[in-house]
């Protein structure tokens, strides 16, 4: 692996139960702050949106991901097709499908299920919709990794870019609450709410300009006893969205995102707003 490619942010989307658009994703409710009440915690499509309309039997994970990643990707120049990357991180999402397939099977019999649910019951079915819809042939990848899900496809993502596999990369990232009958207790859930992150990644000197670049680093040594204030790895993507657009708006100067690795080290992300800086 190479590390003489930098890595920035040059556009996000985001969608929470506070709204769509990245100046809503530092603030959203859970399910404990909406009394566990599930239904009220999640995230539903924009019905006045226009683009729903293409979207109409896709799962609502996809509508969601599709409406995020249009965000990230505007007033940006119209990615290479080939060498854009996908990169999707989501755990549950297929669940609403595949439970609605099996009611379907239950009362009209296998042969006679709706063959449109099918697709949207395979976990990247989101990465194929994004792929059509913005029609992007690249590398197209699906990470499901439990509560190291969003970490993990950032630095997928990022990899994709040191390794010159793509000149761009979009990462979105699809947090569900497992339906019921499954419920957000029953099924292991690194989150207790419902977003959509995206995040549109380059190398530092596509565009110096425009983006915000990321480095990523092991905490000191001597930083590793004591607790950081840490985000979930599960949605460090979502407190990019929310820190690049802070930045942007404030111009604060950087941030940095402390969260943990799989193996319970501490790493710091930090975001700049010039081309100082790469994930490595």
């Amino acid at each position: 692996m190479t590390n003489d490619v930098q890595v920035q942010v040059l556009g996000v989307g985001a969608i929470t139960k506070a709204g769509f658009g990245a100046a809503f994703a530092g603030s959203l409710p859970s399910v404990i702050e909406t009394g566990g009440d599930t239904k009220h915690a999640a995230l539903v499509p924009d019905s006045g949106d226009a683009r729903l309309k293409r979207m109409k039997k896709w799962s609502r994970s996809s509508q969601l991901a599709c409406l995020a990643v249009h965000e990230a990707l505007s007033g940006q120049p119209e990615p290479d097709p080939v060498r854009t990357a996908i990169v999707i991180g989501a755990d549950y999402t297929n669940l609403e499908a595949i439970l609605a397939m099996d009611a379907e099977a239950k009362r009209y019999g296998v042969n006679g299920t709706n063959p449109a649910l099918f697709p949207e019951t395979v976990l990247n079915v989101i990465g194929g919709h994004l792929s059509s819809y913005f029609h992007i042939a690249g590398v197209n990848v699906t990470i499901s990794s439990g509560p190291h899900t969003g970490l993990k496809a950032l630095g997928y993502a990022a990899d994709l870019l040191r390794l010159g596999l793509a000149e761009q990369a979009i990462v979105c990232t699809v947090h569900l609450l497992p339906p019921p009958p499954f419920g957000h207790r029953t099924l292991p859930c690194a989150y207790e709410r419902e977003s959509v992150a995206a995040l549109l990644l380059g190398p530092a000197d596509a565009d110096t300009e425009a983006g915000i670049a990321l480095r990523s680093e092991a905490a000191p040594e001597t930083e590793q006893r004591r607790p950081l204030a840490a985000t979930a790895a599960s949605e460090v993507p979502l407190a990019i969205v929310s820190a690049v657009h802070r930045i942007r708006q404030e111009s604060c100067g950087e941030a940095m995102i402390a969260t943990s690795d799989e193996s319970g080290n501490d790493v710091r992300i930090t975001l700049l707003p010039h081309a100082d800086g790469g994930w490595r």
